[in-house]
This record gives structure tokens, sequence and C-alpha cells, in this order.
């Protein structure tokens, strides 16, 4: 429980003040008393009675009920949470995959879904926190694309992360004539949305020194190789090196199956057709200074994320803490206690004259 000192100075200096009258006016009335009785047998009589010898009592009901209207007076409360707010913060730019090959089945949490829905689960308890391993990202400006045969912008680089999740939850598989695999379109199109992003904290009001980004990332995920067309991924890695920003690729596959479709016999029987040469997406993420990771599954996926939130930290810098006023309690427990000693000064401690 926390005082306002300056309110408690001054409740001091009232009590200093109340106090030195009244024992002004004490040491007057010890001048002028008399005695009240008609003889000494009365005196004796009186003296004896309960009521005059706990009559005393009333003087430390009214000391403790000035104490606590002191208490009252000096404003106490309580402090209910410590909240951080950050100043700096990271743009990111997810890119998730939609392409027809996101439909091949993927396990996340005991259940089985295609890869799409489970990397939409996955990408939501990054974004939001899972109340476990992954507290979310409530201070970073984050950006959603989703890329099949062409780039599709859900949503720009938004605080609003609720908003983000909703509109990932309506990514669906692309269907036959709009599939297709554009990595290179993809990165070059989010990198353009990081290079923009000074200007868009501009427009929003938030400009330094209320917020400031600290780096900025891409995250892709594909379950693919890039389809023949489009730009180079590996142009789009040069661009985005020359913008400082860092990619992390992340390639949706079976890990086993891919070793064994690295052999010389499956370069030309292939084991599994569905699997990914992550050798392009490994290279982009070497030429930015990010990381390339596998997932086979929801659980892998999410231990990739808990990687990138060890190296792509929110700074705080501020703190501030809410309290609950507690000043009400005392000041009925005083006022309560202060009724308590009239009551009792005028029926069963009165004096007799």
């Amino acid at each position: 429980m926390e005082f306002d000192i300056s309110s408690l100075l001054i409740a001091l200096i009232c009590l200093l003040l109340f106090s030195s009258i009244w024992l002004w006016q004490s040491q007057k009335r010890k001048k002028t008393a008399a005695l009240v009785f008609s003889g000494i047998d009365q005196l004796k009589e009186s003296g004896s009675t309960w009521r005059i010898q706990f009559r005393s009592l009333l003087i430390f009901l009214r000391i403790f009920t000035l104490i606590i209207l002191l208490i009252a007076f000096a404003r106490p409360r309580m402090g209910l949470e410590t909240v951080q707010t950050a100043k700096e913060g990271i743009a990111i730019q997810m890119i998730i995959d939609r392409s027809s090959s996101m439909k091949e089945p993927f396990t996340y949490q005991g259940q089985e879904m295609d890869r799409l829905e489970g990397v939409k689960q996955v990408f939501e308890a990054f974004v939001l926190g899972n109340r476990d391993t992954l507290p979310g990202r409530p201070n970073d400006m984050i950006g959603l694309t989703s890329f099949a045969g062409f780039v599709e912008e859900n949503t720009p680089l938004t605080l609003d992360h609720q908003n983000i999740v909703n509109f990932a939850r309506t990514i669906t598989p692309a269907i036959k004539i709009e599939d297709g695999t554009m990595i290179g379109d993809a990165l070059y199109y989010a990198v353009l949305r990081l290079v923009a992003v000074d200007e868009l904290l501009k427009k929003a009001g938030k400009s330094e020194p209320d917020y400031h980004v600290k780096s900025k990332i891409i995250i892709l995920l594909t379950d693919g190789q890039q389809t023949r067309g489009g730009m180079n991924p590996i142009e789009a890695a040069n661009f985005a090196k020359e913008n400082n920003i860092k990619i992390y690729t992340i390639a949706i596959a079976d890990s086993e199956l891919y070793q064994k479709n690295n052999t010389l016999l499956g370069q030309f029987f292939s084991l599994n057709p569905s699997q990914v040469d992550t050798r392009l997406i490994e290279e982009v993420a070497g030429i930015t200074g990010g990381l390339f990771s596998k997932a086979k599954s929801g659980e892998g996926l999410i231990k990739i994320y808990e990687k990138i939130n060890l190296l792509e930290k929110s700074k705080f810098e501020e703190k501030f803490t809410t309290y609950k006023e507690q000043f009400r309690l005392f000041v009925y427990l005083g006022l309560g206690l202060l009724v308590l000693e009239l009551i009792l000064s005028q029926t069963l401690f009165r004096k007799i004259p």
C-alpha cells in the first residue's frame, strides 16, 4: 500500500494544530474545575463505579479515530498491476503460402488438418499468444500477405492484431486456375511494405519519439518451390538486404522424406512429389542474415516461432502502475468510530452533574 506524501504532511500539520488546541483547552478546564458533589460519601460512591473507571477509554477511542482519519487523508492506494508500454517495436510481414499443396495432411495438438489450417492456427498463437510458450507480439506492427500464382495483401502493417487474425482465418487454398508458388513476387512486395512503414507511422501519428521501429523482418511459410516466371527470390532477398530487412524462411514439409528425396536415387525417382527442395529459401534467409527452419507439425512450427521470439524482441521503456484508492474504507471506519464515541459519551459514559 502506498500513500500520498504531500497529503500525509498536511494531515500531520492539521493533527498537531488540533492536538495543541485540545491540550490548551484541557489545561484551561483544569484551572476552573470545581467539585460538584454535595458530600464526601457521594464522591467515594461515584468514583467506584465502572463507568468512571472506563470513561478514559473515550480518549483512546478519539485518538484512534484521529489516526484512522489521518490515514484516510493521506490517500492510501493499492497497486493492482504494472503495465509496460513499448516505444520500440518490430515490423513483421508474414507471408503464407496458400497453393493447392497446402491441402496436404498436417497435425497440430493431436488433430489432423490440412497444412494451411495448421499454419493459420499457429500464426494466431504467434500473434496473440497461447498462454504457454508464446507471449504474443502486442507491441509489433504486423502485416499479412498470402500467395499462390499471384500475391494478395490480406492486411497492411497494423497494431490491430485481432483484425489480422480474423483476416488470416479467411485464407483458403488456391483453386486450379490460380495455383502456383510465386515466392519471389511475395518477398518483393513484402519488402516494399516494410520500406514504407516509416511513412505509415507518420500518417498514423506514431512517429518518434512516440514509437520507433527497431527492426524489420519477413517470415515466409511455404511448402513448395518457386514457380517459373515472376521475380527470382534471390533478387528479392538482395533487395531486402539493401533495406536492412531480415527474412526468416520456414518450409512446411516432412523432414525424413525430404532427406530421402535428396539422395541420388531420389532425384531420379521422387519418393514423394509433394516434397520441396529447400535450397533456394535457405539461400534467401542466409543472404539477409535470417534463419531457415523446417516444420513437419504444428508443434514444430511453434518451436520455430519461439526461436524467432528470442531473436526478435521488442524493447520496453515505459512503466506505469494502475492503482485502486483505499481511502474510502478508512473514512468510513473513522466516521463510524467518531459516531460511536459521541454515542458512548452521551449515554454509557455520560458525565453526571
